[in-house]
């Protein structure tokens, strides 16, 4: 199956008075995000006056001043916010205490022990919780894992191997969370091995033949879990020998995600139910912070965010539609809807972006403009047809073409920024929308295929073609055209008087234009599409001039099983694709709803068109 290339359109959540520097951190399935701004650096490291934000409905909403520097870790949405006040000296170890935010304030974290952090945060309010040992250096000495439910005490989460657990990730429905066993021996750290927690009961997760340690970092409602392999050295806060890649856990195995190119060392930060992974990858050699770097530190101009899907790993600086010089480093979090949150660096600041997707191009069918039922698959020279899809053009484009958009007569190949692209020739456009294309075939063979497509964002850098689908070639293609699409496919032709006044049954279009039933001798004009070549020879893709253009394929028309008297039969003057037939209507029909057919070189126009006869 063809695998469209992911791509988003970037919302900049902008800064907070006298801060910044912000960092995006987490993002609820409703699409709220949260983070933190500060001075300029970006760093809580380095700075204690930092200010936890809301992203809500398009407001950047600050949370208030608060004593310590303020890493929210989880929101959802109804727009509670959880996390950590993390205190980190080099000197004297981290410190930490949780925080909540909801009803406008921050507020005691209660049922949660003191000096524990919460990490991610579910619709129902369930978060996952590391208690960690003051004045160490990392959350993995002497830690517990804990779940914390509203309105109970936090439930600890016993380890798959060793002392201690570490719980940094849990599912939208909280009966998964992610984390990390961790046994220690005569205080030195033995293993550090991958863990879920379902339902409370923990499970070990493959290890790595090329790194040392195991960490899952996020989790989704089928146990599917991200995480970071690597090798540290926990003697030293830097360790020059230090690597790390991003992983995938699924069915019971690991998926080394590897780095993007030019960079050695990854991590991957979150998950969603459809298995798609978010992270940053980075030619720096990892810290002791390992994955929290990327909320804990400078954006690093260097380091490149990425997602993993389709079974490949993209740089989310090279699948923007919008946004030009950013310069994304990290993905922190990813919701069901395919939303990212993350922090990269635009005009020389650091700020916390927020990622959609862009709906992939995809054409469902490819039809005969007539829209007859059962439907024409096949297209013929000089063919008006129809294409259906999504992701055409923008959700609010209808555009048809105007005398504005012609070149010496001739339809554009690119509308809305949209093209249609028929084996390596691209094809002129009537009208665009998300979800249908009207076009006129270009000169084709008589059989066979030719491979069709959609090209979104056409003509800038960043255009994206859907996969191409094969299409039936013909000779002709015979369609009448309607006034009204019914189910059924009993519709009543486009036909007119000499004098211009509608044929049709009275009352056809309630509210609408006034019709009246054809009678016999009356010589009418009915219209089409795909009834073939013409002498002279139709310029395709080009209005007709004034003037006839015969078909050429022998032809025949009845009406109620009696045959017509045919004026003309050719292209319809001043029109591009489109092909109309003068006649007579034959008398001894009955009144009523007479069938009409056209057959054009042996091939008959679909049944179902008929014509109201007084």
């Amino acid at each position: 199956m063809y695998a469209q290339t992911p791509q988003y359109m970037i919302q900049d959540l902008g800064s907070l008075p006298s801060l910044p520097s912000c960092t995006g951190t987490a993002i609820s399935q409703a699409g709220n995000v949260t983070g933190y701004c500060g001075p300029a650096g970006g760093s809580i490291l380095l700075a204690a006056d930092t200010h936890a934000f809301l992203y809500s409905k398009g407001v950047l909403n600050d949370l208030g001043a608060t004593s310590k520097p303020t890493v929210p870790t989880g929101v959802n949405d109804s727009g509670t916010v959880v996390g950590a006040y993390i205190v980190i000296n080099l000197a004297q170890g981290v410190s930490v205490s949780p925080f909540l935010y909801q009803n406008g304030s921050i507020q005691t974290f209660s049922g949660i022990p003191s000096n524990a952090g919460a990490f991610g945060l579910t619709n129902t309010g369930q978060s996952a919780a590391t208690q960690v040992s003051q004045g160490g250096v990392n959350f993995f000495v002497a830690s517990e894992a804990f779940l914390v439910t509203p309105g109970s005490p936090a439930t600890s989460l016993p380890p798959s191997k060793g002392m201690h657990g570490a719980a940094f990730g849990i599912s939208p429905s909280g009966d998964w969370v992610a984390g990390a066993s961790v046994n220690i021996v005569a205080n030195t750290l033995v293993d550090l091995v991958g863990t879920l927690w379902h339902n409370g009961a923990a499970q070990g997760l493959p290890a790595s033949t090329n790194f040392n340690y195991l960490s899952a970092t996020g989790v989704n409602d089928s146990g599917m879990a991200s995480g970071m392999a690597f090798t540290y050295s926990f003697t030293s806060i830097v360790d020059a020998k230090a690597t790390s890649h991003a992983v995938l856990f699924a069915n019971g195995a690991i998926t080394d995600l590897g780095v993007l190119p030019s960079d050695k060392n990854s991590a991957a930060l979150g998950i969603n139910n459809s298995g798609t992974v978010v992270g940053y990858s980075t030619p720096q050699t990892p810290d002791i912070t390992l994955f929290f770097g990327a909320e804990l530190e400078t954006a690093s101009a260097s380091s490149h965010a990425f997602v993993y899907t389709n079974s490949t790993l993209y740089d989310l600086n090279r699948q923007l539609v919008n946004g030009s010089g950013w310069q994304l480093a990290s993905a922190t979090g990813i919701n069901n809807a395919g939303q990212i949150v993350g922090t990269g660096i635009i005009q020389q600041q650091q700020h916390a972006f927020l990622l959609t997707p862009v709906t992939p191009p995809t054409i469902n069918s490819v039809v005969g403009a007539g829209l007859s039922v059962p439907p024409v698959n096949s297209l013929s020279a000089n063919g008006l047809f129809t294409m259906f899809g999504t992701g055409f053009a923008g959700p609010m484009v209808s555009q048809n073409v105007t005398a504005a958009d012609l070149t010496n007569n001739a339809l554009p190949t690119n509308l809305a920024n949209t093209c249609v692209q028929g084996g390596t020739t691209r094809w002129g456009l009537i009208y665009v929308s998300a979800t249908q294309i009207n076009a006129v075939a270009d000169p084709l063979s008589t059989s066979g295929t030719v491979p069709v497509s959609v090209i979104t964002n056409c003509g800038l850098p960043n255009e994206t073609p859907t996969a191409p689908v094969n299409v039936t070639v013909a000779a002709v293609t015979p369609q009448f055209l309607f006034d009204v699409q019914n189910p059924t496919g009993q519709n009543e032709i486009v036909a007119v008087e000499q004098n211009g006044a509608q044929v049709g049954p009275t009352g056809l279009i309630p509210g609408g234009e006034t019709f009246t039933p054809a009678h016999a001798g009356d010589i009418l004009t009915a219209y089409g599409v795909g009834w073939g070549a013409t002498t002279p020879a139709a310029v395709v893709g080009s209005l007709a001039p004034n003037g006839t253009a015969n078909i050429t394929a022998p032809y025949t028309l009845t009406v109620g099983g009696k045959t017509a008297v045919v004026s003309y039969a050719g292209l319809a003057p001043t029109f591009a694709g489109l092909y109309q037939i003068d006649f007579t209507v034959p008398s001894g029909l009955s009144a009523g709803n007479q069938p009409i057919v056209l057959t054009v070189g042996g091939v008959a126009t679909p049944t179902g068109a008929f014509l109201a006869v007084q």
